[in-house]
Protein backbone atom coordinates (compact mmCIF):
# COMPACT_ATOMS: atom_id res chain seq x y z
CA UNK A 1 0.00 0.00 0.00
CA UNK A 2 2.19 3.02 -1.66
CA UNK A 3 -0.15 5.59 -0.14
CA UNK A 4 0.55 4.51 3.38
CA UNK A 5 4.46 4.74 3.16
CA UNK A 6 3.77 7.89 1.27
CA UNK A 7 2.38 9.90 4.38
CA UNK A 8 4.63 9.11 6.52
CA UNK A 9 7.98 11.24 7.63
CA UNK A 10 10.95 9.98 5.38
CA UNK A 11 13.02 8.65 8.21
CA UNK A 12 10.33 6.43 10.13
CA UNK A 13 9.31 5.48 5.68
CA UNK A 14 13.28 3.96 5.59
CA UNK A 15 12.75 2.42 8.58
CA UNK A 16 9.67 0.15 7.31
CA UNK A 17 11.42 0.15 4.27
CA UNK A 18 14.43 -1.60 5.27
CA UNK A 19 12.79 -4.66 6.60
CA UNK A 20 10.38 -4.65 3.83
CA UNK A 21 7.49 -3.70 6.20
CA UNK A 22 5.07 -1.89 3.47
CA UNK A 23 1.49 -2.34 4.59
CA UNK A 24 -0.22 -1.02 7.65
CA UNK A 25 -1.26 -4.68 8.15
CA UNK A 26 2.52 -5.85 8.33
CA UNK A 27 3.44 -2.78 10.11
CA UNK A 28 1.32 -3.63 13.43
CA UNK A 29 1.70 -7.70 13.33
CA UNK A 30 5.88 -7.28 13.21
CA UNK A 31 7.68 -7.24 16.16
CA UNK A 32 8.77 -3.85 18.08
CA UNK A 33 12.17 -5.44 18.73
CA UNK A 34 12.86 -5.72 14.74
CA UNK A 35 11.80 -2.48 14.46
CA UNK A 36 14.33 -1.67 17.12
CA UNK A 37 17.13 -3.43 15.59
CA UNK A 38 16.71 -1.55 12.40
CA UNK A 39 19.67 0.76 11.19
CA UNK A 40 19.28 3.72 8.21
CA UNK A 41 21.27 5.85 6.30
CA UNK A 42 20.73 9.48 7.25
CA UNK A 43 21.51 13.10 6.21
CA UNK A 44 23.47 14.14 9.25
CA UNK A 45 24.86 10.82 9.91
CA UNK A 46 25.98 7.74 8.11
CA UNK A 47 23.70 5.32 10.41
CA UNK A 48 20.88 5.93 12.59
CA UNK A 49 19.28 3.77 14.55
CA UNK A 50 15.78 3.43 14.88
CA UNK A 51 14.32 4.61 18.38
CA UNK A 52 11.16 3.74 20.44
CA UNK A 53 9.73 6.73 19.34
CA UNK A 54 10.47 6.24 15.83
CA UNK A 55 8.18 2.32 16.58
CA UNK A 56 5.72 4.52 18.43
CA UNK A 57 5.32 6.69 15.03
CA UNK A 58 5.09 4.17 12.62
CA UNK A 59 2.61 1.99 14.98
CA UNK A 60 0.31 5.08 15.56
CA UNK A 61 0.33 6.01 11.94
CA UNK A 62 -0.52 2.29 10.62
CA UNK A 63 -3.20 1.94 13.40
CA UNK A 64 -5.36 5.26 12.26
CA UNK A 65 -4.88 4.44 8.58
CA UNK A 66 -6.48 0.86 9.35
CA UNK A 67 -8.79 2.69 11.75
CA UNK A 68 -10.99 3.87 8.73
CA UNK A 69 -11.80 0.34 7.58
CA UNK A 70 -12.27 -1.98 10.85
CA UNK A 71 -10.41 -5.01 10.96
CA UNK A 72 -10.86 -8.12 13.07
CA UNK A 73 -7.20 -9.17 14.76
CA UNK A 74 -7.93 -12.49 12.54
CA UNK A 75 -7.74 -11.09 9.61
CA UNK A 76 -3.97 -9.92 9.64
CA UNK A 77 -3.03 -13.26 9.54
CA UNK A 78 -5.12 -14.60 6.95
CA UNK A 79 -2.34 -14.00 4.74
CA UNK A 80 0.43 -15.60 6.68
CA UNK A 81 -2.61 -19.18 7.26
CA UNK A 82 -2.78 -19.23 3.22
CA UNK A 83 0.92 -20.20 2.69
CA UNK A 84 1.66 -21.69 5.96
CA UNK A 85 2.18 -25.39 4.98
CA UNK A 86 4.13 -24.18 1.53
CA UNK A 87 7.19 -26.62 1.39
CA UNK A 88 10.07 -27.08 -0.69
CA UNK A 89 10.78 -30.57 -1.74
CA UNK A 90 14.31 -32.29 -1.34
CA UNK A 91 13.56 -34.12 -4.50
CA UNK A 92 14.31 -37.34 -2.69
CA UNK A 93 11.16 -38.81 -1.31
CA UNK A 94 13.10 -40.18 1.99
CA UNK A 95 14.24 -37.17 3.05
CA UNK A 96 10.57 -35.57 1.87
CA UNK A 97 8.87 -38.58 4.25
CA UNK A 98 11.10 -37.69 6.96
CA UNK A 99 10.46 -33.55 6.81
CA UNK A 100 6.83 -33.86 6.15
CA UNK A 101 7.38 -32.69 2.49
CA UNK A 102 10.71 -30.69 2.96
CA UNK A 103 11.96 -27.18 4.36
CA UNK A 104 9.13 -24.76 5.25
CA UNK A 105 8.33 -21.39 4.27
CA UNK A 106 8.39 -19.85 7.63
CA UNK A 107 11.63 -18.83 9.81
CA UNK A 108 14.76 -20.50 8.96
CA UNK A 109 15.79 -23.73 8.47
CA UNK A 110 19.58 -25.08 9.68
CA UNK A 111 21.13 -27.51 8.25
CA UNK A 112 24.39 -28.04 9.94
CA UNK A 113 27.31 -31.25 9.77
CA UNK A 114 30.65 -31.37 9.74
CA UNK A 115 32.65 -30.52 6.57
CA UNK A 116 32.01 -33.02 3.38
CA UNK A 117 29.67 -34.50 5.03
CA UNK A 118 26.90 -33.28 1.80
CA UNK A 119 25.30 -29.78 2.93
CA UNK A 120 26.42 -27.94 -0.16
CA UNK A 121 24.75 -31.18 -2.55
CA UNK A 122 21.92 -30.98 -0.03
CA UNK A 123 21.20 -27.17 -0.93
CA UNK A 124 21.95 -27.06 -4.51
CA UNK A 125 19.34 -30.07 -4.84
CA UNK A 126 17.08 -27.82 -3.07
CA UNK A 127 17.86 -24.70 -5.43
CA UNK A 128 16.82 -26.94 -8.38
CA UNK A 129 13.84 -28.48 -7.07
CA UNK A 130 12.29 -24.96 -5.92
CA UNK A 131 11.85 -24.13 -9.86
CA UNK A 132 9.87 -27.05 -10.58
CA UNK A 133 6.13 -26.12 -10.42
CA UNK A 134 4.03 -27.17 -7.43
CA UNK A 135 2.49 -30.45 -9.02
CA UNK A 136 6.19 -31.78 -8.23
CA UNK A 137 6.81 -30.37 -5.13
CA UNK A 138 8.71 -26.87 -5.90
CA UNK A 139 7.14 -23.41 -5.73
CA UNK A 140 7.91 -22.21 -9.85
CA UNK A 141 10.58 -19.87 -8.73
CA UNK A 142 14.39 -18.81 -8.48
CA UNK A 143 16.93 -18.97 -5.53
CA UNK A 144 18.94 -16.48 -3.55
CA UNK A 145 22.48 -18.07 -2.71
CA UNK A 146 24.76 -16.21 -1.16
CA UNK A 147 28.13 -18.30 -0.50
CA UNK A 148 30.83 -17.25 2.26
CA UNK A 149 33.12 -19.91 2.30
CA UNK A 150 33.95 -21.64 -0.96
CA UNK A 151 33.07 -20.73 -4.53
CA UNK A 152 30.32 -21.54 -5.53
CA UNK A 153 29.83 -25.24 -7.05
CA UNK A 154 28.65 -24.06 -10.71
CA UNK A 155 29.66 -27.31 -12.30
CA UNK A 156 28.25 -29.39 -10.10
CA UNK A 157 25.02 -27.24 -10.05
CA UNK A 158 25.25 -27.85 -13.65
CA UNK A 159 25.28 -31.81 -14.01
CA UNK A 160 22.83 -31.90 -11.42
CA UNK A 161 20.53 -29.37 -13.59
CA UNK A 162 21.22 -31.73 -16.30
CA UNK A 163 19.68 -35.07 -14.69
CA UNK A 164 16.89 -33.22 -13.49
CA UNK A 165 15.99 -31.71 -16.69
CA UNK A 166 16.06 -35.10 -17.94
CA UNK A 167 14.21 -36.61 -15.54
CA UNK A 168 11.62 -34.13 -16.13
CA UNK A 169 10.93 -33.55 -20.28
CA UNK A 170 7.70 -32.38 -20.04
CA UNK A 171 8.48 -29.63 -18.37
CA UNK A 172 10.28 -26.11 -19.65
CA UNK A 173 12.97 -25.93 -17.13
CA UNK A 174 16.10 -23.18 -17.31
CA UNK A 175 17.04 -24.27 -13.49
CA UNK A 176 20.82 -22.42 -14.52
CA UNK A 177 19.03 -19.54 -15.17
CA UNK A 178 16.90 -18.73 -11.81
CA UNK A 179 19.95 -19.36 -9.39
CA UNK A 180 21.11 -15.79 -8.08
CA UNK A 181 24.77 -15.68 -6.57
CA UNK A 182 26.34 -13.64 -4.21
CA UNK A 183 29.78 -14.41 -2.36
CA UNK A 184 30.23 -12.67 1.05
CA UNK A 185 33.48 -13.16 3.00
CA UNK A 186 33.37 -10.74 5.47
CA UNK A 187 30.64 -9.62 8.34
CA UNK A 188 29.68 -6.08 7.03
CA UNK A 189 29.11 -7.32 3.29
CA UNK A 190 27.06 -10.14 4.32
CA UNK A 191 25.01 -7.58 6.03
CA UNK A 192 25.02 -5.21 3.15
CA UNK A 193 24.04 -7.68 0.96
CA UNK A 194 21.03 -9.31 3.03
CA UNK A 195 19.83 -5.80 4.42
CA UNK A 196 20.36 -3.85 1.14
CA UNK A 197 21.18 -5.81 -1.93
CA UNK A 198 18.28 -9.15 -1.51
CA UNK A 199 15.12 -6.64 -0.95
CA UNK A 200 15.78 -5.32 -4.39
CA UNK A 201 16.33 -9.23 -5.78
CA UNK A 202 13.30 -10.28 -4.04
CA UNK A 203 11.07 -7.09 -5.45
CA UNK A 204 12.23 -7.69 -9.39
CA UNK A 205 12.50 -11.51 -9.22
CA UNK A 206 10.42 -14.12 -7.75
CA UNK A 207 12.14 -15.86 -5.09
CA UNK A 208 11.15 -19.47 -3.35
CA UNK A 209 14.78 -19.60 -1.60
CA UNK A 210 17.39 -17.90 0.26
CA UNK A 211 20.81 -19.68 0.87
CA UNK A 212 23.19 -18.74 3.06
CA UNK A 213 26.43 -21.19 3.42
CA UNK A 214 27.34 -20.83 5.71
CA UNK A 215 26.59 -18.96 9.09
CA UNK A 216 29.21 -20.38 10.77
CA UNK A 217 32.07 -19.60 8.87
CA UNK A 218 31.13 -15.93 9.03
CA UNK A 219 30.48 -15.25 13.08
CA UNK A 220 32.20 -18.48 14.14
CA UNK A 221 35.54 -16.67 14.75
CA UNK A 222 34.36 -13.24 16.61
CA UNK A 223 35.70 -12.62 19.76
CA UNK A 224 33.11 -9.54 20.98
CA UNK A 225 30.38 -12.03 21.66
CA UNK A 226 28.23 -9.21 22.70
CA UNK A 227 28.40 -7.70 19.18
CA UNK A 228 28.35 -11.04 17.48
CA UNK A 229 24.53 -11.84 19.29
CA UNK A 230 23.66 -8.65 18.43
CA UNK A 231 24.39 -9.39 14.38
CA UNK A 232 23.20 -12.71 14.35
CA UNK A 233 19.76 -11.39 15.52
CA UNK A 234 19.80 -8.64 12.84
CA UNK A 235 20.46 -10.94 10.31
CA UNK A 236 17.90 -13.54 11.66
CA UNK A 237 14.53 -10.96 11.77
CA UNK A 238 15.78 -9.67 8.26
CA UNK A 239 15.54 -13.33 7.08
CA UNK A 240 12.41 -13.94 8.59
CA UNK A 241 10.52 -11.16 7.49
CA UNK A 242 11.85 -12.29 3.86
CA UNK A 243 9.99 -15.74 4.38
CA UNK A 244 6.74 -14.39 5.60
CA UNK A 245 6.68 -11.24 2.83
CA UNK A 246 7.50 -13.49 0.16
CA UNK A 247 6.52 -16.86 1.00
CA UNK A 248 10.25 -18.46 0.65
CA UNK A 249 12.24 -20.88 2.32
CA UNK A 250 15.65 -19.70 4.14
CA UNK A 251 18.16 -22.27 4.40
CA UNK A 252 20.80 -21.48 7.04
CA UNK A 253 23.75 -23.88 7.08
CA UNK A 254 25.88 -23.78 10.21
CA UNK A 255 29.39 -25.95 10.91
CA UNK A 256 30.12 -27.89 14.01
CA UNK A 257 32.67 -28.28 17.22
CA UNK A 258 33.58 -30.75 19.28
CA UNK A 259 32.67 -30.29 22.80
CA UNK A 260 34.86 -29.52 25.76
CA UNK A 261 33.46 -32.40 28.03
CA UNK A 262 35.30 -35.23 25.92
CA UNK A 263 32.30 -36.76 24.18
CA UNK A 264 32.67 -37.89 21.14
CA UNK A 265 29.62 -36.29 19.56
CA UNK A 266 30.15 -32.61 17.79
CA UNK A 267 27.56 -29.90 18.47
CA UNK A 268 26.49 -27.09 16.06
CA UNK A 269 28.62 -24.13 15.67
CA UNK A 270 27.18 -20.52 17.50
CA UNK A 271 26.02 -21.50 20.58
CA UNK A 272 22.43 -20.93 21.84
CA UNK A 273 22.76 -17.63 20.29
CA UNK A 274 21.73 -18.58 17.47
CA UNK A 275 20.02 -21.82 18.26
CA UNK A 276 17.25 -19.82 19.66
CA UNK A 277 16.77 -17.75 16.05
CA UNK A 278 16.09 -20.70 13.86
CA UNK A 279 12.57 -22.56 13.30
CA UNK A 280 14.02 -26.05 12.25
CA UNK A 281 16.96 -27.63 12.72
CA UNK A 282 18.21 -30.48 10.69
CA UNK A 283 22.06 -31.82 10.98
CA UNK A 284 23.62 -34.36 7.91
CA UNK A 285 25.79 -37.01 9.50
CA UNK A 286 27.76 -40.00 7.40
CA UNK A 287 26.57 -43.48 8.62
CA UNK A 288 29.12 -46.78 9.02
CA UNK A 289 27.96 -48.10 5.61
CA UNK A 290 28.61 -48.48 1.89
CA UNK A 291 26.41 -48.97 -1.30
CA UNK A 292 27.36 -49.81 -4.59
CA UNK A 293 25.20 -47.53 -7.51
CA UNK A 294 26.68 -48.13 -11.16
CA UNK A 295 30.12 -50.13 -9.91
CA UNK A 296 30.93 -46.89 -7.20
CA UNK A 297 31.05 -47.26 -3.82
CA UNK A 298 29.06 -44.88 -2.18
CA UNK A 299 29.15 -43.87 1.58
CA UNK A 300 25.26 -43.91 3.02
CA UNK A 301 24.56 -40.03 4.50
CA UNK A 302 21.58 -39.80 7.43
CA UNK A 303 19.44 -36.80 7.61
CA UNK A 304 17.72 -36.32 11.31
CA UNK A 305 15.45 -33.57 12.50
CA UNK A 306 17.05 -32.22 15.85
CA UNK A 307 14.16 -30.13 16.39
CA UNK A 308 10.94 -28.82 14.44
CA UNK A 309 7.70 -27.24 15.43
CA UNK A 310 5.74 -29.55 13.30
CA UNK A 311 7.45 -32.78 12.35
CA UNK A 312 8.90 -35.43 14.98
CA UNK A 313 12.49 -35.90 15.81
CA UNK A 314 12.82 -38.48 12.37
CA UNK A 315 15.82 -39.27 10.32
CA UNK A 316 16.29 -40.71 6.67
CA UNK A 317 19.55 -42.62 4.96
CA UNK A 318 20.28 -41.33 1.52
CA UNK A 319 23.08 -41.41 -0.85
CA UNK A 320 24.77 -38.65 -3.29
CA UNK A 321 25.28 -39.74 -6.65
CA UNK A 322 26.13 -37.87 -9.84
CA UNK A 323 22.73 -37.12 -10.03
CA UNK A 324 22.16 -35.51 -7.01
CA UNK A 325 20.33 -36.84 -3.82
CA UNK A 326 18.65 -39.96 -3.83
CA UNK A 327 17.06 -42.66 -1.39
CA UNK A 328 18.45 -45.90 -0.55
CA UNK A 329 17.25 -48.61 -2.72
CA UNK A 330 14.09 -50.45 -1.32
CA UNK A 331 16.41 -53.91 -0.28
CA UNK A 332 19.11 -51.56 1.41
CA UNK A 333 16.58 -49.59 3.56
CA UNK A 334 15.12 -53.19 4.95
CA UNK A 335 18.52 -54.61 5.82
Amino acid sequence: MTNFLEQLPKRIRDIAESLNVLTPEEVLTTPRVKFLDTRVTSVYTLVRKCTPDDVRVLKDAAAKWLAETPLTADSLFKPLANVRWSRVSFGCPALDRCTGGGVVTRGITEICGAAGVGKTQLLLQLALCVQLPLQLGGLGKGVAYICTEDVFPARRLREMSNAMEARYPQESLNLMGNVFVEHQREINTLMNCVVNHLPRLLRQHSIGLIVIDSVGAIFRLFTDYLERAKLMRRLANALISYADKYNCAVVCVNQVSSKCNGSADDAPSLGLQWSHLGRTRMSITRVPKQHMVQDQLLTVRKLEILYSPETPNDFAEFLITAQGVVELPAKVRRL
